[in-house]
């Protein structure tokens, strides 16, 4: 079974959810993740439609059911090859299959319980902790209400469409604008470029034939210099949803640049997006400057 995105995820199949903790802006584990919890709409205790609690961290299948983030590193100085299946700090991501009787389509949350920091480095509580088996010391209740106040909770959201089908008359097809939302760049910086997609026209289009077609598209970028080198081949793009207020055209393609692998100077660039049933709409060329 197809694994879903946060953006386009449907009704029996299974959808990822990764979250990344960081302490002080770096990437870091928090000590112990205790429990995902989904929520249908709103973060109440009747639109709670399923609950994951994770074992204790000194139990040897702890992160379980939840899985560490994966990524492979580049190849290093001197020809040296790069490493398959790095662990991402910080990073975790629960598959959860999407009941076949969800309400759909609607807005879901999944809400992420965790205690950041190890009890037993906190003198009020170093009195009731063991010896784990690999050495290290363990609170043995994580959950008792003493400890309660260690506990924090990040909320996220996702999408749930009623299934990954759609059928088109033939009579009308999808008309897309883009719209660059990043222009100027600076080094050394890391942050995404991103380019809002909206349905045409924007006010009056045929809801039926877009909505449900957006959230499965795909997109590619391609990068050149002013000399027609090309620096980025068709490399893919995520969707996202942009910030604030916008009702009919919130969602983004975004790719992330990383300014020191460019050098300085202006730059062109394309997005292609192909649709669910095969054709593609292609941007016009967009400029980006690195300074």
């Amino acid at each position: 079974m197809a694994v879903d995105a946060r953006i386009s995820a449907h009704r029996g199949n299974t959808v990822e959810l990764e979250v990344c903790f960081t302490c002080a802006g770096v990437p870091a584990d928090p000590y112990a993740i205790r429990m995902v919890e989904i929520y249908h709409t709103q973060v109440l205790p009747h639109n709670l439609v399923a609950q994951f609690v994770m074992p204790h961290p000194c139990d040897p299948v702890y992160p379980a059911p939840l899985q560490r983030s994966t990524e492979d590193l580049p190849p290093g100085d001197c020809g040296t090859e790069g490493q398959e299946g790095a662990i991402v700090p910080g990073c975790y991501k629960l598959l959860w299959e999407i009941p076949d009787d969800a309400i759909a389509p609607d807005v879901y949350f999944d809400v992420w319980s965790y205690m950041p920091k190890n009890p037993c480095e906190i003198e009020d509580f170093a009195d009731d902790c063991v010896e784990g088996s690999d050495g290290e010391l363990c609170h043995p209740d994580l959950d008792s209400d003493e400890l309660s106040g260690l506990i924090l909770q990040n909320c996220n959201r996702f999408w749930v469409y009623p299934n990954c089908w759609d059928s088109q008359d033939g009579l009308s097809q999808i008309r897309l604008g883009f719209e660059p939302l990043d222009q100027k760049f600076h080094q050394p910086e890391i942050r995404p470029l991103e380019v809002g997609i909206m349905p045409l026209p924007l006010y009056d289009f045929d809801y039926n034939l877009n909505v449900p077609a957006i959230p499965n598209m795909t997109a590619t970028i391609s990068i050149e210099t002013g000399n027609k080198e090309r620096v980025v081949d068709a490399e893919p793009m995520e969707m996202g949803i942009r910030q604030g207020s916008y009702r009919t055209n919130p969602f983004v393609f975004r790719y992330m640049i990383d300014t020191t692998s460019f050098l300085i100077g202006t730059y062109q660039y394309r997005v292609t997006v192909t649709l669910p049933d095969g054709t593609t709409r292609t941007s016009p060329d967009f400029v980006l400057t690195i300074s």
